[in-house]
C-alpha cells in the first residue's frame, strides 16, 4: 500500500530559472538521494509518482509551493522531512511534510487562486501613481484582454482574474505590489499580464508566488 505525502517547499536562488520539467527531474533526483522508496506508475514506461500543484513561470520564486509524492512504504513525516532536507540542492527548502489521503483528488484539479508579491525599486515606481492605477482597474466591471503565447492568442476578461490588488512600501523602502489572482480553469490570472493592464513598465526586482490556495476537497490531512 502506497503512502501519499504533501510537501510544502520554497524555490529560490538559481533554481528559480529552471523550467517546470527540470524542476520535476530535480525533485526525482532529490528523492533518490534521500533514499526514499518513491512509487512509480505501472506499464511499459513507468513514471515517478510526483505531482506539483502548479508550474512556476521561469524567473519566479515560490515561498510556499506544494508537491505530492507517493512512497512504496510508510515512513514518518518527520523522517521524510529530515531526509529531504539533507538531500536538497541549493534553492529548495522543505518547510512541511504531511500525510494526506490517497482518495483526495489531484491538487491540479482543485487549485483556486494564488498570492504574489512583486518588489520594485522605490525610484522605479511611485506608490501614488500605482495606487491610482489599481483603483481604476478594480473599479472596472470587465476588461477585455488579448494575450499572445507563442503562436496562440488568448482572449479573456482580465478583470475577472483579479481578486485583490494592493501596494505598500516595505521596511527597506522598496515598493511592493500584492496580487491575489484566480487560477480557476478559464479564469487564470498571470502577474505579467496584470502588470501590463496596470501600465507598469518598470522591471521588478523580485517576483514571488507567496502561496497557492486549494479547495477544501484537496486539503484534508490524513
Amino acid at each position: 500500500m502506497t503512502q501519499r505525502l504533501r510537501v510544502t517547499f520554497a524555490k529560490d536562488g538559481p533554481l528559480r530559472w529552471i523550467a517546470h520539467l527540470d524542476l520535476m527531474r530535480t525533485w526525482e533526483r532529490t528523492i533518490r538521494r534521500a533514499e526514499l522508496p518513491l512509487s512509480y506508475t505501472q506499464g511499459f514506461s513507468p513514471h515517478p509518482r510526483i505531482a506539483l500543484a502548479a508550474p512556476l513561470p521561469v524567473g519566479v520564486s515560490g515561498a510556499r509551493e506544494l508537491i505530492d509524492l507517493w512512497l512504496e512504504e510508510e515512513i514518518s513525516t518527520s523522517d521524510v522531512a529530515k531526509r529531504l532536507t539533507v538531500a536538497m540542492p541549493p534553492g529548495l527548502v522543505v518547510s512541511a511534510v504531511e500525510q494526506v489521503s490517497e482518495q483526495l483528488p489531484s491538487m491540479q484539479s482543485c487549485i483556486e487562486a494564488a498570492r504574489y508579491e512583486i518588489r520594485f525599486d522605490r525610484n522605479a515606481l511611485e506608490i501614488d501613481v500605482l495606487t491610482t492605477a489599481i483603483d481604476e482597474l478594480l473599479a472596472r466591471e470587465t476588461l477585455d484582454w488579448e494575450e499572445q503565447r507563442g503562436e496562440k492568442k488568448r482572449r479573456y476578461d482580465i478583470r475577472a482574474t483579479i481578486l485583490e490588488l494592493a501596494v505598500r512600501a516595505s521596511e527597506d523602502g522598496a515598493t511592493v505590489l500584492s496580487m491575489h489572482l484566480s487560477l480557476l480553469e478559464g479564469r487564470t490570472g498571470r502577474p505579467a499580464q496584470v502588470l501590463l493592464a496596470l501600465g507598469v513598465e518598470a522591471e521588478p526586482l523580485e517576483l514571488v508566488r507567496a502561496s497557492i490556495e486549494l479547495s477544501e476537497a484537496a486539503s484534508v490531512v490524513k
